[in-house]
């Protein structure tokens, strides 16, 4: 076990501490250690040729324009866009559950690990706060580990808890946790949702993922009651159903009376509200989104966003036209657990168009070829026109059903080009 050494944030020089060609790689999210992240970005070019894995920011702390830096990613979804504005050459596309097994194994390797926490506690102990994803595995393959001590981050229950006998170095720096709150809601947001809790039962398991439209299901959700979250991200709107009642999680069959997650996202009223709350456990993604802990649930939802959808029923969440601003994250995870759940449903959420509405996000084909979802996994697709099912549907079925979905403007066309593909 090692004796962690307190460092004066002013002394930690990167370029002392990273060797040629490692790896360096940080908590994501909202619990990135943006004041570590910050200084390794001021310092960079002193240091020598290294590689970072970033799976998701939230922040600009790091620039994409070190030469000497390859930055590696799971997709350009939040801020990562940057470091992919010229090509995809390095996205790293794998499904979350794999992660862990993955840095563990050491084919995603990791030598210089970054994190804030709080604490100590009276025991000695650290704790991650907002998020552990796959920490645990980096932490225990890295030759040097650095902490934020950052006093601002709640204490969280679950995973969160970090021996100080894996740390190597301890920088005191007060930052405000990032945080990300939601889009105001559009009455096409609303139509969406309003579609969206109507699929979904009373004391179901639920799975929300990221954006505008995850977070106005759960504002839809006030008639429902005994519900139960076992997800990737938290946000806001999963602490407003838990302090209304609406999310319970008593009729869960594992983790009873427990909300579950990787990672919080959102704001200061949610990482408050999960300040010493044992309501709500933060996980590592080898558990959140493992198949046989999945496998367990009778009457799990999975809602998941998309980029694109074609008339077969395959999902991108990850490129548009030809841009890398999404990823395949916790989505086939989350997606075949629902669909193997004996009283599951999975969801595909989306607009029906682009924000200018001038593109169908229904489509012929998809743009970039980019399958992130197979036809084979489609259950329902929801727009704010409506909802296609299309479980046990034929090609043609499942074209019709998606057309009456999309856009009154692009109909005529996408009838057209139906005519070609079934």
């Amino acid at each position: 076990m090692k004796t962690p050494a307190l460092i004066a944030p002013e002394a930690l020089d990167f370029a002392q501490l990273i060797r040629a060609g490692e790896t360096v790689g940080w908590a994501e999210a909202t619990a990135e250690p943006v004041f570590l992240t910050r200084r390794l970005n001021a310092q960079a070019d002193s240091c020598p040729h290294f590689r970072v894995f970033c799976p998701l920011t939230f922040s600009d702390s790091f620039s994409a324009a070190h030469r000497n830096v390859t930055v590696t990613a799971l997709g350009g979804a939040g801020a990562g866009r940057r470091f992919f504005a010229d090509g995809a050459e390095n996205v790293i596309p794998a499904n979350i559950s794999d992660i862990c097994g993955l840095v563990a194994s050491g084919r995603l390797p990791m030598d210089v690990v970054l994190l804030q926490a709080s604490g100590p506690d009276d025991a000695g102990r650290y704790n991650a706060g907002l998020g552990i994803e796959h920490l645990h595995a980096a932490i225990g393959q890295a030759r040097l580990v650095i902490t934020q001590i950052n006093p601002e981050l709640p204490w969280t229950c679950g995973d969160t808890v970090i021996d100080p006998g894996l740390i190597d170095m301890l920088v005191p720096a007060r930052e405000p946790p990032i945080e990300l709150p939601a889009r105001p809601r559009g009455p096409i947001e609303c139509s969406i949702a309003d579609h969206v809790a109507s699929l979904i039962p009373d004391c179901a398991t639920i799975e929300l993922g990221l954006g505008a439209v995850p977070e106005a299901v759960t504002r839809a959700l006030s008639a429902k009651r005994g519900l139960g979250v076992h997800s990737g991200a938290i946000g806001d709107g999963i602490a407003d159903l838990m302090e209304a009642g609406i999310v319970d999680n008593r009729h869960k069959e594992i983790d009873p009376c427990v909300t579950v997650g990787t990672m919080l996202m959102g704001t200061h009223r949610l990482y408050r509200f999960a300040d010493r709350n044992p309501a709500i456990q933060i996980r590592a993604t080898s558990y959140t989104h493992d198949a046989l802990v999945l496998g367990q649930f009778r009457r799990f939802v999975a809602i998941n966003g998309a980029l694109e959808v074609d008339l077969t029923g395959q999902v991108n969440a990850e490129t548009a036209r030809g841009r890398h601003i999404g990823a395949v994250g916790g989505q086939m995870d989350f997606i075949r657990a629902a669909n193997r759940a004996s009283e599951g449903r999975s969801i595909i959420a989306l607009q029906s168009t682009n924000r200018d509405r001038t593109r169908s996000r229904i489509v012929a084909k998809l743009t970039d070829a980019v399958v992130t979802t197979p036809r084979a996994e489609a259950d329902c697709v929801v727009t704010e026109h409506g909802i296609a099912d299309l479980r046990g549907r034929t090609l043609g079925e499942r074209a019709r059903a998606l057309i009456a979905i999309s856009d009154p403007g692009f109909r005529a066309e996408l009838e057209r080009a139906s005519d070609t593909l079934v």
